[in-house]
């Protein structure tokens, strides 16, 4: 469950700030949010993933407040219980599919390598990548850099699933495919799944759609 209760946030030296009294994804509940680029929706997605560190209120994921942590135990949390699926992708260049999709286990989950590796095969199957399992991200159109990132997101098995546009580089076949795949996995892993998008063709797919203007109770436009 991510649960995030009367949190502030405001960058320094700048005029955008954030508010947000209360929002809660259940597990197995797959959330969009909603609203104009510039609204926020990508500093409240890094406020949920504990990347960024509200001036007050609390950010808690299956009860830790990950809010309080530091960055080393933040940085640890987010490995093993965060899937993060980035609006640039963020792959390692010098890295194959194979090896881009296991980061989480170059980084430190070499316990769970074996676990890891088999969800990662079956995503790729699943998001139709299995066949550029060798090949490096140049050689890859956006889309499937996309897919890639997807299943590195999806490949731990995390509790709390963030994504940034994740089907934003995909054309409608694939929106719809990798969407289904995400949360049909939310709800099979009892994941809690939130995505900031604008594909507002896709919003009948999710449990809730939440106005992120609404939520901003400061409801002031700025690049995040």
């Amino acid at each position: 469950m991510l649960r995030v209760e009367e949190i502030e946030f405001q960058y320094p030296q700048s005029d955008y700030r954030l508010r947000i009294d209360r929002f809660v994804c259940q597990a197995a509940q797959a959330t969009a949010i909603v609203g104009p680029s510039g609204c926020g929706k990508t500093t409240f997605l890094n406020l949920a993933a504990g990347i960024l560190h509200p001036s007050r209120g609390a950010v808690s994921v299956d009860g830790v407040e990950i809010s309080s942590l530091g960055d080393a135990m933040g940085a640890t949390f987010r490995l093993a219980r965060i899937g993060l699926i980035f609006q640039e992708f963020e792959l390692v260049e010098h890295l194959a599919v194979r090896d881009n999709i296991l980061l989480p286990v170059h980084l430190g989950l070499r316990s769970q390598r074996a676990a890891i590796e088999a969800e990662a095969k079956r995503l790729a199957e699943h998001t139709g990548i299995a066949g550029y399992w060798r090949m490096h991200p140049r050689n890859l159109s956006h889309g499937e850099r996309q897919r890639v990132a997807i299943c590195r997101a999806l490949s731990t098995k995390p509790s709390l699933v963030l994504a940034d546009e994740p089907t934003g580089n995909l054309d409608p076949l694939n929106k719809r495919k990798v969407l289904d795949v995400m949360i049909n996995t939310a709800r099979e892993r009892g994941q809690c799944l939130v995505v900031a998008t604008h594909d507002v063709e896709l919003l009948d797919a999710f449990d809730a759609v939440v106005q992120f203007e609404e939520l901003n109770q400061f409801r002031e436009t700025a690049t995040p």
